[in-house]
């Protein structure tokens, strides 16, 4: 821990109301034995903001003041001493008795420690610099049964399991948190109390398989000291969340497109008494009648109350309706205080659906209702309905009518009005939801509605939420990077990708979602010269099929980036460099691929010497024409300076004169040769110097 962060904690301890009780500075009390069974014992600065001094050397003995409480503890809040500096720990009344610790910088923060008799004692030792901020121990006595304690475990280490985990052990353990009292392990007696059962002995296996909250008591008693101990505890077995939304971006894709996988998990709170009400009844029309229900709760204590906004954890309802600015939501507390947790909106507003209704005017039926949440606006997904862009999608009702429709996706949405209308409101009672729709003739249902207050105000063990910790998409077993993650498949075909979590009871769920992939168009760009050709030349590009046919294609070519609007065709002429690629579609499928062809370009011109050294020693030995390979057709013949041909041949590249053994001296050649299917020629000289 770094020296500010240190200075910050102890500042938040001191601040804390520390100063409150009894302190026993080192320096005060250098050499005393001291009867204490509470207040703090500290370092010469006397609290947790002060250092103390350079060179010191103090001593102390703490003993039990209390005869009925002789076992003597002191617990280290905070400990921050300088290197060099010590703080020597003793099991007895003097620096002879056994040393426990020898203890600097901030080994001892947290610890408690206890002594083998009912006395500590302690020297102090610094250095002439860089001090700490000291320590701070809270000091205790106990009574011998007072130290008796219970820790129940599991065979899996934890009292939070999985829905289907099975046979389970819980393991109890006594023992007394001072090491030095003498009992005996085997002579604990363990009684276990559990869904109206008894069992005895320090183990207890059940089956715990389905979702909820587990309580049940132990008892164990030492008789030899005639101490007994009785804990409450409770093993929950986790809910499983549901992954409603989760989907990919788009359902059909193209070979090599990037799409979306959105994963979405919905955590399914556990309650020990009614949190919701499942009715499907329509929703009357007009503004004369509305659907009223009502939650009670009698679990909280009698005056209980609603403290604030806060508290207010979410109200949801499961709906559906053809225009969801027709409708207003209130909920009323057992005092009578309401809220509106969803007003009438504006007719300029767009309509879209609540969940997928049966919109024909003819039929008054139930279609699919979603689930509308409401909670704080901190933490709610969306804003108010009227300022949620709405979504399209296509559906079927049950009697087969199809509905191109937008519609408010399912999720959690801020009040209209503040929960803070609520404050103050008692928690036990009739809490009651009212629906009223301003506008005859159109259709809608409720098929339910839960209310749930924040966690922490209900009783123990009566509800629990699981809290997700990780959350990753897989392709084919390998994860991909985020939520929502990116994904693409090269080749056509269907393909599943996996959304897993785990949640903080150490359990792993997941879904599956599938993904069309359609066949992009294979092909690739054949150029009409080797490439790279030669400077000033063009050549032809054509588009050829790969295992396929391109009837149903159509182009369009792009240089460098930039669209050739009237280049849509299957061949293009390049007369430049650049990067060449052509936008492929299907017109049937509608995918499109992208090929690319690079064109590049090299100096041809024809390099011909006017002397070579036919010595045979390695350089310049014949008659090179550099470039000459990018010619066709190429002949050349060579005379002497009497006209008399000594050499010729037809396909001179790679061909080179030696000289033939010919004297030095100036020879003449002619050279012929085809570039793009035209005819040219050169003529010179070139001297043989050996």
């Amino acid at each position: 821990m770094t020296r500010s962060i240190t200075l910050f904690l102890l500042l938040l301890l001191s601040c804390g109301g520390a100063y409150s009780q009894i302190t026993y500075p080192i320096d005060l009390h250098d050499g005393q034995m001291i009867p204490a069974c509470s207040g703090a014992f500290v370092d010469s600065g006397g609290d947790t903001i002060t250092q103390y001094g350079s060179e010191e050397d103090f001593s102390v003995t703490f003993y039990s003041s209390d005869e009925n409480k002789p076992y003597f503890s002191m617990k280290f809040d905070f400990f921050d001493l300088g290197p060099g500096d010590y703080l020597y720990v003793y099991d007895g009344e003097n620096n002879d008795a056994p040393l426990l610790f020898e203890a600097t910088e901030n080994e001892l923060t947290g610890e408690v420690l206890w002594p083998s008799s009912d006395t500590l004692h302690f020297r102090f030792t610094s250095s002439p610099s860089d001090h700490g901020y000291g320590w701070w121990a809270e000091i205790a006595c106990y009574s011998l049964c007072e130290l008796f304690t219970v820790d129940v475990t599991t065979n899996f280490e934890t009292m939070k399991l999985c829905p289907g985990t099975g046979a389970t052990t819980l393991i109890a353990e006594g023992y007394y948190m001072s090491d030095n009292i003498d009992f005996d392990p085997a002579q604990l007696q363990y009684e276990w109390f559990y869904d109206g059962q008894t069992h005895t002995g320090p183990t207890l296996d059940y089956i715990f398989d389905d979702p909820g909250a587990n309580p049940f008591r132990i008892n164990v008693y030492d008789p030899v000291n005639d101490c007994e101990k009785e804990v409450y505890e409770t093993v929950q077995v986790g809910t499983i969340p549901n992954f409603a939304g989760t989907k990919p971006g788009l359902d059909t894709v193209c070979a090599e497109e990037i799409f979306t996988l959105g994963g979405v998990v919905n955590t399914t709170t556990w309650t020990g008494f009614p949190t919701s009400v499942h009715d499907t009844v329509p929703i009357p029309d007009g503004t004369t009648e509305s659907y009223t229900s009502s939650l009670n709760f009698d679990v909280f204590e009698d005056d209980a109350i609603l403290e604030s906004g806060d508290d207010f954890g979410r109200i949801c309802l499961i709906i559906d309706h053809v225009d969801y600015r027709q409708l207003r939501f209130e909920l009323q507390c057992p005092d009578g205080s309401d809220v509106i947790i969803k007003d009438y909106d504006s007719e300029e507003d767009s309509p879209a659906n609540l969940g997928e209704p049966v919109a024909v005017d003819h039929i008054d039926a139930p279609g699919v209702g979603y689930e509308y949440c409401f909670t704080l606006s901190e933490i709610a997904e969306y804003g108010l309905m009227s300022e949620t862009t709405p979504e399209s999608h296509e559906y079927y009702d049950q009697f087969g009518n199809f509905y191109p429709a937008t519609y408010l996706p399912e999720g959690s949405y801020t009040f209209y009005e503040s929960p803070d209308n609520l404050g103050g409101c008692p928690l036990n009672g009739a809490w009651t939801l009212t629906v009223t729709d301003n506008t005859p003739g159109e259709n809608g249902y409720m098929s339910g509605w839960s209310l749930l207050f924040n966690n922490d105000i209900y009783p123990d063990s009566l509800i629990f939420t699981p809290e997700i910790v990780s959350q990753t998409w897989y392709d084919n077993g390998n994860p991909l990077e985020g939520n929502p993650a990116l994904a693409s498949k090269d080749e056509e075909g269907e393909y599943e990708f996996k959304f897993e979590v785990t949640d903080n009871f150490n359990c792993t769920y997941d879904t599956i979602v599938t993904v069309n992939i359609l066949p992009i168009p294979n092909a690739e760009i054949i150029s009409e010269l080797e490439l790279p050709f030669c400077e000033g030349d063009s050549t032809l590009l054509t588009v050829h099929p790969v295992n396929d046919d391109d009837y149903n294609w159509i182009y369009q070519w792009e240089i460098n980036d930039i669209i050739q609007p009237n280049r849509t065709h299957d061949t293009i002429m390049a007369k430049e460099t650049g990067m060449y690629t052509v936008a492929i579609t299907d017109t049937i499928i509608g995918c499109t691929a992208y090929i690319e062809k690079e064109i590049t370009e090299q100096n041809c011109e024809l390099e011909i010497p006017n002397v070579f050294t036919p010595n045979f020693d390695g350089i310049n030995d014949y008659f090179e024409i550099i470039n000459l390979e990018h010619y066709d057709r190429a002949h050349i013949i060579i005379y002497n300076r009497w006209g008399k041909k000594v050499f010729e041949h037809s396909d001179y590249y790679d061909n080179w004169w030696d000289g033939n053994g010919a004297p030095d001296g100036v020879y003449y050649y002619v050279l012929t040769y085809e570039r793009l299917g035209v005819e040219r020629s050169m003529h010179g000289v070139v001297h043989i110097i050996r």
